[in-house]
């Protein structure tokens, strides 16, 4: 465990305390199962999902446009990390846009393993995140038995007053959980009925609104602090916990760096692997509106 060595008075959170996350571990995918199903079904209730995300910049463009992997990390420290999803941030688009793959060597818009993805709007200020389903605006170029996609969560980042170097607020807005433990389909035919507008306009019937956990600035470090029981041990503005805001203790997401291009991620119900890395993938972006 370490604390943050920077005392400029800027927004990186170094680790304190212990954490509330669940010390129960969710067991990883079976042998043979299906990895789309996998990622996109919520954690196992009671139990923390432990994974880190490595960058990688290498290459021509790769520091404009790094790629980034995520693996469930071996139960206990013992074994091999089991890649579970690549993400990396597209070129020639009007606003930023991440494809996420379950194969690290295809990223591919029309890949065989696509399986989601996140397009912010112009300010890079509000991500949505999409299964791999068809735009319904696209109506005269789909085909009969294509599936309209569905909007899988949304993320807002408030903007800080013009100087502020504090930490961003956040809030993620998901589909909520049936009866079924199955996820309630949200699948937008036009921009009023999307996650953002119902929540803009008040309409969160089946939708669960989270935030960020808000830091404590610390005097002794002089840096805001928030409490990852060692999984996080660098101090960065990245750094950050999701809670359900009923219940603060509730830790649904953490994230945050543990060497320059390596990050952990801890998530748990009701998130699936695909939302969390998507949530995770959207602050990494530069924001116009929010530094």
């Amino acid at each position: 465990m370490s604390e943050a060595p920077e005392g400029d008075g800027s927004a990186r959170f170094s680790d304190v305390g212990s954490s509330p996350l669940s010390s129960l571990l969710a067991p990883g995918p079976q042998l043979g199962e299906d990895m789309e199903a996998y990622v996109l079904r919520p954690a196992v209730r009671g139990c923390t999902v432990q994974c880190c995300i490595s960058r990688d910049k290498r290459g021509v463009d790769k520091g404009m446009f790094p790629f980034y992997y995520l693996y469930l990390e071996a139960v206990g420290g013992q074994g091999r990390k089991h890649f579970l999803l690549a993400g990396r941030k597209r070129k020639r688009s009007t606003t930023s846009n991440y494809l996420i793959s379950l194969d690290p060597t295809d990223l591919s818009r029309d890949g065989d393993n696509f399986v989601g993805k996140v397009r912010s709007n112009v300010l890079g200020t509000k991500f949505t995140i999409f299964d791999n389903g068809v735009n319904p605006e696209r109506k005269y170029f789909i085909p009969e038995t294509a599936r309209i996609r569905e909007e899988l969560g949304v993320v807002c980042y408030e903007t800080n007053v013009l100087g502020f170097r504090g930490p961003r607020k956040m809030t993620v807005i998901i589909p909520a959980i049936d009866a079924q433990n199955e996820r309630i389909s949200v699948q937008p035919q036009n921009e009023g009925e999307s996650l953002l507008s119902r929540y803009q306009r008040g309409a969160n019937q089946g939708l669960v609104l989270l935030q960020n956990k808000a830091p404590s600035w610390s005097e002794e470090t002089g840096n805001y602090v928030l409490n990852f029981h060692g999984r996080v041990t660098q101090a960065s503005v990245k750094n950050f916990q999701i809670m359900h805001p009923d219940d603060p203790d509730y830790l649904v997401l953490q994230f945050g760096r543990v060497a320059p291009d390596m990050f952990t991620m801890d998530f748990c119900f009701p998130l699936c692997p695909l939302q969390a890395f998507a949530i995770c993938l959207s602050s990494f972006d530069g924001k116009l509106a929010c530094e």
